[in-house]
């Protein structure tokens, strides 16, 4: 999303002593973060925090950060829709995998099968930044995009954006990278925003998205993508829904689900060829020790001790909802559900599960990323682990041009490619890059030990997460329902 010079202007100003603090005491190592961050990622982080925490109106954070920059320069993007099926297969999958894994506790609404709207993105070499987009169809800008490519790999991507916030077009910088350095391309999926389409409203949208390049529904643009050519792709959000999906295809084939009815054709319940994410958050109740302890080195702000949110957005006509619910993204009872919060999923569900990659950095969700890569691998999954020292949440997109986040989205593609031209790693490998070294020197660790959490700790840090929220939404919902009744007289 670009800004005016006036509206930076009108958003840094009141900042300014705010900016000269952090660099000050970062230049005299007197803050506690310059031991492994310099004064300009100190100072970015700083300013990050301190504009997410003005609270805004759901509607208009989602307005705000959905909005189309343009197209143009040597970004190709083809857009394209996934016309919504008409079998009801697919939602009763999903539901099955859903009950499959849960314990009969859960509450939620089965969604609507509705229409999925994408973008295959490409990157074309030499062509100026600010050459226009040019005017031909959607199907001639997918044929350009084809004319661009050099390898098969195909880079199914899910936006970031605490699942209520962004989509394809703010991420675009990021997947033309990716698209760029595989010598492939992405295919972004628009999946449904919470708190509108709660769970399992994305799962959903981004299964019929998968489905749709194994068997692309007719009038589309592309051909069927084979299995072996697919990598599941994501940041923050849009990690735990790459990993979600992979775990709701798992869980469908040990049901003996074989196969889904999608637009009159059978379509195979097939892996992909891996799962490559970006500091993916996998514990929605945020609930581990390093959101307090990494919050210096973060922009997320850290929840409350009984989990409330110091930037919840004000109340308008999308939120609270009605009913209310005390998570944005789910129901309560919902939260350690593994198809919502995969850390809770035990190892032995990851048995079978294609390679995987993740990036993190010293970040607040630094305990569930690591846990999370642990239990895949107890679970026998292959993890190729990657984590840089003193860096805040996806801070390769934050940080583009830095020497962490070059490594970063190096070594991000190189799995992707890897993965889709048959060199897929035959074991797990852990690494964290030293802050401030140029290029970044990374130091092995074995996965076993990556974390000092125990599963049992991290266990009871997320039930008790869930029962204060629990509890919450049920005196919210009291509290609605007597102002219901007392309208009603």
């Amino acid at each position: 999303m670009g800004a005016s010079p006036s509206a930076l202007i009108r958003l840094l100003l009141p900042r300014i002593p705010l900016i000269l603090k952090t660099a000050l005491l970062n230049i005299l190592s007197l803050s506690e973060n310059s031991s492994r961050q310099d004064a300009r990622t100190e100072i970015t982080v700083a300013l990050i925090r301190s504009i997410t925490q003005v609270r805004k109106p759901m509607r208009f954070l989602q307005r705000v950060s959905t909005r189309d920059p343009g197209i143009k320069g040597p970004v190709l993007v083809s857009k394209d829709t996934i016309p919504a099926p008409i079998d009801h297969t697919i939602r009763d999958a999903l539901d099955t995998a859903i009950r499959e894994l849960g314990d009969g506790s859960e509450t939620y609404t089965l969604p609507e099968i509705v229409a999925v709207e994408t973008e295959w993105i490409t990157y074309k070499a030499g062509v100026p930044a600010n050459e226009p987009r040019a005017d031909v169809t959607e199907r001639g800008h997918y044929q350009t995009i084809m004319e661009n490519i050099s390898s098969p790999t195909t880079i199914l991507y899910f936006h970031g954006g605490a699942y209520f916030l962004m989509d394809p077009a703010t991420h675009r910088t990021t997947t033309s990278r990716l698209a760029k350095l595989t010598g492939g391309r992405c295919y972004s999926v628009r999946y449904r925003l919470a708190p509108q389409h709660p769970f399992p409203s994305q799962l959903l949208d981004a299964f019929i998205a998968y489905l749709s390049l194994l068997s692309p529904p007719q009038g589309m643009h592309h051909e069927p993508v084979s299995t072996r050519h697919i990598v599941f792709a994501g940041d923050s959000a849009g990690g735990n829904l790459a990993i979600a999906l992979m775990l709701l295809l798992l869980t469908l084939k040990r049901k003996g689900i074989q196969s889904i009815n999608f637009h009159g054709a059978e379509v195979s319940i097939e892996l992909p060829g891996g799962v490559a994410i970006n500091s993916p958050w996998v514990d929605i109740g945020l609930a581990l020790p390093s959101l307090q302890r990494n919050a210096h080195f973060d922009y997320l702000d850290p929840p409350s001790a009984v989990g409330l949110s110091k930037t919840e957005p004000l109340p308008d006509d999308l939120w609270p909802t009605s009913p209310p619910r005390a998570e944005i993204f789910c129901n309560a009872s919902m939260m350690m559900h593994p198809l919502a919060s995969p850390l809770a999923a035990p190892p032995k569900l990851w048995e079978g599960m294609p390679p995987i990659f993740m990036c993190l950095g010293n970040e607040s969700l630094e305990d569930e990323i690591t846990l999370m890569a642990r239990k895949m691998h107890q679970g026998g999954g292959i993890v190729d682990f990657a984590g840089f020292e003193g860096m805040p949440h996806c801070f390769a997109m934050v940080f583009p041009a830095s020497p962490m986040a070059r490594d970063c989205f190096e070594r991000w593609a190189k799995f992707c490619s890897n993965t889709t031209q048959g060199e897929r790693r035959k074991s797990s490998r852990a690494c964290w890059a030293k802050a401030f070294s140029n290029p970044p020197e990374h130091e092995d660790v074995e996965l076993d030990q990556i974390s000092q959490i125990s599963d049992e700790e991290a266990f009871k840090f997320m039930k008790k997460r869930q029962e204060q929220s629990m509890n919450r939404e049920q005196e919210a919902v009291t509290k609605w329902q007597e102002q219901q009744s007392r309208a009603k007289l």
